[in-house]
């Protein structure tokens, strides 16, 4: 009953952040990037999706930081652990959470349904252009991808059209 609740006030903080928003999608050089992942625990990826998305992305893997809800999966990446457990009864999120808000990040992926807790996340970030399913709000998204992370093409089709649109 108190998830629920939890999740209530998440949808309605959403709803709130989505309304206000004027994000504006900014475009930086391609060898300078910083990487974000809001990652749902339902997709079964670990450190090979990480290294293969940093290879691709031409990237060191200390340009990537990385949130997932409910389970860690990745031995070698410190992750932010993040649940339902740990936000407030109206919604207040954690404030170890901070840190990943307030980082600037060039790409943001959202790896996740509608998820209330990493959908809010993903709008307070600071992130000039973001990667989403989709299932989840369209609104969330400057770029969506019909296709499943654990696809195998995921990523090769994430970096295809991150090129065309960095004009790499």
């Amino acid at each position: 009953m108190i998830k629920r609740i939890k999740f209530l006030f998440l949808r309605l903080r959403l709803r709130k952040e989505l309304k206000k928003s004027n994000r504006k999608i900014k475009i930086v050089p391609n060898k300078k990037l910083s990487v974000g992942l809001l990652i749902d625990s339902k997709f079964d990826l670990n450190d090979s999706f990480i290294q293969k998305l940093a290879m691709n992305l031409e990237l060191s893997k200390e340009r990537f930081d990385i949130t997932v809800y409910n389970k860690n999966n990745f031995k070698t990446f410190n992750v932010n652990l993040i649940s339902i457990e740990d936000v407030g009864l109206f919604g207040k999120l954690p404030l170890f959470i901070n840190k990943f808000l307030n980082r600037r990040f060039d790409l943001l992926f959202n790896l996740h349904y509608n998820n209330p807790l990493l959908s809010l996340l993903s709008s307070l970030s600071k992130s000039n252009f973001r990667i989403g399913l989709i299932q989840a709000d369209k609104r969330l998204n400057d770029l969506i991808i019909n296709l499943s992370p654990e696809n195998l093409k995921f990523i090769d089709e994430s970096v295809k059209y991150l090129n065309i649109i960095f004009k790499k």
